[in-house]
């Protein structure tokens, strides 16, 4: 009878353990690419806006983000600048980055040292919430979740209730390169 109680204390420690923390398994990756699903949700719960295309993330400064649909644009972070092209509207806009503006995606390459000195973080099961310390943080909660093993969902929640959903399907095949993160050559 007691070899039974020690075997089953033993086994739910190693599941705890074989269970890792969502935000350590995100920090321990170098990259990710693949596509995404964006919705953006009015306080009141309905859907204002929905896109799709393609992304890659690479440690520590570099973010490539393709919308194919509805509309056709590409943001690309590398490391100080960020670079916005509308393809329909053809514009080109370059702007520094500026270390204290942290959108939801640039949480996605910090560390969790980082994590944890600007977020009080809520972990259950795969998920993990944030709530920022800082009181003028645009975003009052942020949720990062492995939904499956290539598969995560961010929500960000904004001071005003609007929400940002978007959920990332990694294709492990190709992982980022540093040239997804060179602006292309534009006609305009």
């Amino acid at each position: 009878m007691r070899w039974r109680v020690i075997l089953s204390c033993c086994l739910v420690l190693f599941s705890a353990a074989l269970r890792a923390d969502v935000l350590e398994t995100l920090a321990a990756r170098e990259g990710m690419a693949g596509q995404f699903t964006q919705e953006i949700i009015s306080p009141e719960g309905e859907v204002l806006e929905r896109s799709h295309g393609n992304f890659s993330l690479l440690r520590p400064h570099f973010f490539r983000w393709e919308i194919l649909t509805p509309d056709n644009q590409l943001l690309l972070a590398n490391s100080d600048q960020l670079t916005q092209i509308d393809w329909d509207l053809e514009v080109v806009v370059e702007r520094p980055i500026i270390e204290t503006a942290s959108s939801p995606f640039q949480w996605l390459l910090a560390s969790r040292a980082t994590l944890d000195s600007a977020f009080d973080i809520s972990l259950t099961g795969d998920a993990a919430v944030l709530i920022p310390m800082d009181p003028q943080s645009p975003y009052q909660r942020l949720e990062i979740a492995q939904m499956a093993e290539t598969v995560w969902k961010l929500v960000a929640e904004d001071r005003g209730g609007q929400v940002l959903r978007v959920e990332l399907r990694e294709n492990i095949d190709r992982p980022p390169r540093i040239a997804d993160f060179v602006a292309p050559l534009t006609p305009f």
